[in-house]
């Protein structure tokens, strides 16, 4: 068993060597007291901009789905990276690139909006 497995997440936040990011991460479930992750799986903007908005404050991480947002535009990135500044919470936008299926709506530059890929 790893020792930082019974370290707190604020603790293991203050581990030599970890990556900015993680040290973020595990920073911000030692202050919101959570590890929630939810799955955006919805199919329009304003269905994405208000599951943010009402889930933000209780998660760390929110889920999202660039390809299946039917109207995916710069409104998206922007509104989404506004709601996850002000209610504290990463981005990961779960691209799967070996997917074959249909791919159909506008693909989101990692650097624009999520912080995790």
């Amino acid at each position: 068993r790893h020792h930082t497995l019974s370290l707190t997440y604020g603790e293991r936040s203050e581990q030599p060597n970890l990556p900015p990011l993680a040290t973020y991460l595990l920073r911000l479930m030692h202050l919101k007291k959570t590890n929630l992750c939810v799955s955006a799986d919805v199919n329009t903007t304003t269905e994405l901009l208000r599951l943010a908005e009402e889930v933000g404050v209780h998660i760390c991480v929110l889920k999202t789905h660039a390809d299946i947002i039917d109207d995916f535009s710069d409104k998206t990135i922007r509104g989404l990276n506004e709601i996850s500044r002000r209610r504290k919470f990463l981005i990961f936008e779960d691209r799967k690139f070996g997917d074959i299926g249909s791919m159909h709506g506008a693909l989101m530059a990692e650097d624009e909006v999520a912080m995790l890929t």
